[in-house]
């Protein structure tokens, strides 16, 4: 599976023209809302997939098996923190998350982006999916724990029930009740989770990409979604 930065997928949404792309050197200015706006026209949802490089093993062998991008499907982005910059598409395989897996790096970036959409109330431990209807605004979200996943299989198996529901319930549902709906949902289905503080997702994403580059990485999405 290939992955690239955030900020290069942002700055291809946003070109005049295609793939004039990688000379953006302010990425507060590049993360501003009219330009995440932009992303509404590869992609209906946009989530976080949090997880720990040494003590997620299931979740991690999964994103190494390259299958998240066809489980996703076009429409929901996927991001999550990885160990490397990746300007332009790298392939994430059996190397990947083993710097900060071997060397550490105190409090992990993916751990610090979930502890930030939760600081007026518990932070639900790690793995988990957080889920947004538009990084463009303000807005809360809903996080699904994913730790009672033994194997590789089991996340495989449930995060493609979870995807296809994102992706019929942004297509289908009421304007604006997205969030609602999936709670709603997942709540049929016996899956707990938890609603996120509302804050601005542009600060939330700056915060994360600053944790992520401390420590040599890089906030990344598949690239499948401009085909």
């Amino acid at each position: 599976m290939l992955v690239i930065s955030l900020q290069a997928i942002l700055e291809e949404a946003t070109s005049d023209h295609r793939f004039d792309v990688g000379n953006v050197k302010d990425l507060s200015h590049l993360l501003q809302p009219e330009n995440l706006r932009a992303l509404r026209n590869y992609s209906s949802v946009c989530c976080f997939l949090a997880f720990h490089p040494a003590g997620d093993p299931p979740i991690v062998d999964y994103v190494r098996s390259g299958t998240m991008a066809d489980d996703s499907g076009p429409h929901v982005l996927v991001l999550f923190t990885l160990d490397r910059p990746a300007p332009i598409a790298v392939p994430v395989g059996a190397g990947a998350f083993g710097q900060w897996a071997e060397v550490g790096v105190g409090v992990d970036p993916a751990y610090r982006m979930v502890r930030t959409l939760f600081s007026g109330s518990r932070v639900p431990p790690l793995p988990g999916l957080v889920v947004f209807r538009d990084l463009s605004e303000d807005t809360d979200g809903v996080y699904l724990p994913l730790g009672h996943l033994e194997s590789e299989r089991e996340v495989r198996l449930h995060l493609r029930e979870v995807f296809a529901e994102m992706d019929h319930l942004a297509a289908a549902g009421k304007p604006g009740r997205f969030l609602d709906d999936l709670g709603v949902q997942w709540t049929r289905r016996g899956l707990a989770y938890e609603r996120t503080d509302r804050r601005p997702m542009r600060e939330w994403l700056i915060e994360g990409f600053r944790a992520a580059r401390e420590n040599y990485g890089d906030i990344v999405g598949t690239i499948g979604m401009f085909g």
